[in-house]
């Protein structure tokens, strides 16, 4: 048996669906699609950020972080 559900991403992305408590009036499309987007991205951050040397990696993380939205309230689909 898997430890991940085969479409892993969709998974997590609903894992996300707790952002309706910071954005509870965000239409739930639009949670939906940013969750899954946000997870696909990290996925992609952390797999680049594993290659580079730990300053570098450091730097990355945390300009991927100042890169999310602050407000999720202004999400629309």
């Amino acid at each position: 048996m898997a430890l991940w559900p085969r479409n892993s991403g969709a998974y997590l992305a609903g894992l996300l669906e707790a952002l309706r408590r910071i954005a509870p009036n965000a239409p739930s499309p639009a949670l939906a699609w940013f969750s899954q987007l946000v997870m696909t991205l990290i996925a992609a951050t952390v797999r680049h950020a594993i290659a580079l040397e730990p300053k570098q990696a450091t730097r990355m993380l945390t300009l991927f972080k100042r890169m999310l939205p602050k407000n999720l309230s202004k999400l629309e689909m």
